[in-house]
């Protein structure tokens, strides 16, 4: 599955998740454009607490798109700042960034 974020129809800031009003002048019809790529701004090991259900870490990474906005995506492997990702959503409705080798 695509990755979709949304363009104000009015001034065209584009934001993700979606809102209902644009941040920047107030608009509320949106368009959807695809985000198919990314370069990552920085990354962080999650470490999940003791007890918890599935005891791994999680890979987190801040991606700036192709289309604008900044997204928080999962990461299968370590990438350093600056390595270029494809974005798709898994079945969990979670933002993956696969690297692109």
């Amino acid at each position: 599955m695509t990755l979709k974020v949304f363009q104000c129809k009015q001034c065209g800031a584009t934001v993700f998740p979606a809102r209902y009003l644009c941040f920047e002048c107030g608009g509320g019809d949106w368009r959807e454009r695809v985000a198919e790529r990314g370069t990552v701004s920085e990354w962080t090991t999650v470490r999940r607490r003791v007890g918890a259900q599935d005891g791994e870490d999680v890979l987190l990474a801040s991606v700036n798109t192709d289309a604008g906005p900044t997204v928080i995506a999962r990461l299968d492997r370590v990438v350093r700042v600056g390595d270029e990702v494809s974005l798709a959503i898994d079945e969990q409705n979670c933002v993956l960034a696969l690297p692109i080798v």
